[in-house]
């Protein structure tokens, strides 16, 4: 699968990244429907970041098959499903 990797190593609060990309599509000399230009995907993580402001402060594991596990919580924020439709003629 083809795809454009991002990684920003920090992102302090406040603060705002932006990517400016430019894709060309192969042409296609077919009729118009095959001509139109398919939605791009955009899938992203921010781990260890809620950007509800969301905390779990207090937490409690009662795990009596002996299993050892730990009280940890882990914050991720991810994207939901996005289609970024292009306009024609571009």
């Amino acid at each position: 699968e083809e795809a454009v990797v991002w990684q920003v190593k920090s992102l302090p609060g406040g603060k705002q990244v932006m990517l400016r990309a430019s894709f060309t599509l192969p042409s296609i000399s077919a009729d118009e429907e095959s001509a139109k230009k398919p939605p791009i995907s955009v899938k992203f993580e921010i781990p260890y970041f809620a950007v509800s402001g969301i905390q779990v402060r207090y937490l409690k594991v009662t795990e009596k098959s002996g299993y050892q596990a730990l009280p940890w919580v882990r914050y991720i924020t991810a994207s939901g499903e996005y289609d970024v439709r292009t306009a024609e003629g571009r």
